[in-house]
């Protein structure tokens, strides 16, 4: 039996190419012997690794477990991903509450910050109000409510997350805009800082921000903005604007990291001062094979193994011009069938 840990391993070495992982992640075995005992259940999870692109090398962790992966592995044991075993065994029998769960772990910051637990919203999700209750903070529900009624047209909220081990409690609203919204937008970036102040952000964003957000949405990717609502109902001061980069492959991605669009993301983000010349690692850290993978316990299998860029973010401050910008790798693993 393949245990997840042995696929992480696997993974993370097919990163290495021309000393990608080294570069990007930094020294990674305080993390490896901490994630080995994250990975519970059985199969293996989605996983993202939040990787700045200035500064410090080194990740944070997102495992993600879609809804139906969650549901064959009941009952959950209470101590399952610190704390929120009952969270995903709650949400194991909810059958129409959202995609999935993921939680996020800090590894940049401390390993002694509490996760954070996200949900992934679905159309018919129809109460969040058992998610904040069993992630621990059962009055975000109305925070979450109140501030997603408020939202402008075109802005679809498609995932949502509390970290009560932060100050001030930041319950996270990430909405994906809309074609129409984006282009207009696009074509006059004041009016996100309208749409933004009526939603009570707390500085007006400045001609320079509006200037490099301009320049980002003019990108042929859909675009993502990511909000914290704070314990006492206002803006938290940080916009988080994510280029979603969609399932294009690992080549095509390596492809556009080389020589096309995302290559002039990643020069414009140095250009803002908020990347380095790590991203040119990038590429050569995603990869897609099929490979025979041999367990610990002599198991055999076939495994279609991936890692791939999911999303760019970058964050403005305070309406400021720019605060930092991070890649988050996708890492998957599926099993295709036994060896004999």
């Amino acid at each position: 039996m393949f245990r997840p840990e042995e696929i992480f391993d696997e993974l993370l070495k097919r990163m290495g190419k021309d000393r990608a992982d080294e570069v990007l992640l930094g020294n990674t075995e305080r993390e490896k012997a901490v994630i080995h005992k994250k990975l519970c259940g059985r199969g293996f999870s989605q996983l993202f690794l939040e990787v700045p692109l200035a500064g410090r090398a080194g990740f944070d962790l997102h495992i993600v477990q879609d809804a139906e992966n969650i549901r064959k592995q009941t009952p959950y044991d209470r101590d399952l991903y610190d704390g929120y075993g009952e969270l995903f065994s709650w949400y194991a029998g909810e059958p129409s509450c959202g995609d999935g769960l993921d939680v996020v772990y800090d590894f940049r910051e401390s390993l002694a910050v509490p996760p954070m637990a996200y949900l992934k919203l679905s159309d018919d999700t129809p109460d969040f109000t058992g998610f904040f209750r069993e992630a621990g903070d059962a009055e975000s529900a109305s925070r979450y409510a109140q501030k997603v009624k408020r939202l402008p047209d075109g802005w679809v909220p498609w995932y949502t997350g509390i970290h009560t081990g932060r100050p001030g409690k930041p319950l996270r609203i990430g909405c994906a805009l809309h074609c129409r919204a984006k282009s207009r937008y696009t074509k006059d970036m004041r009016l996100l800082d309208h749409d933004l102040q009526r939603l009570g952000f707390p500085a007006p964003l400045s001609s320079v921000t509006c200037g490099r957000l301009g320049e980002l949405f003019a990108f042929p990717y859909p675009v993502d903005v990511q909000l914290d609502v704070m314990e006492d109902g206002s803006l938290g001061s940080m916009l988080g604007i994510s280029l979603c980069t969609g399932n294009i492959g690992a080549r095509r991605m390596a492809a556009s990291l080389n020589g096309g669009s995302m290559r002039e993301v990643m020069e414009l983000l140095k250009r803002w001062d908020i990347a380095d010349n790590r991203w040119e690692k990038l590429a050569a850290s995603l990869f897609q094979v099929s490979a025979v993978l041999c367990s610990g316990d002599g198991d055999r299998r076939r495994f279609v193994l991936s890692g791939n860029i999911g999303f760019i973010k970058a964050r403005f401050k305070e309406g400021a011009s720019a605060h930092d910008a991070k890649a988050y790798i996708n890492l998957k693993a599926m099993s295709e069938s036994y060896e004999d």
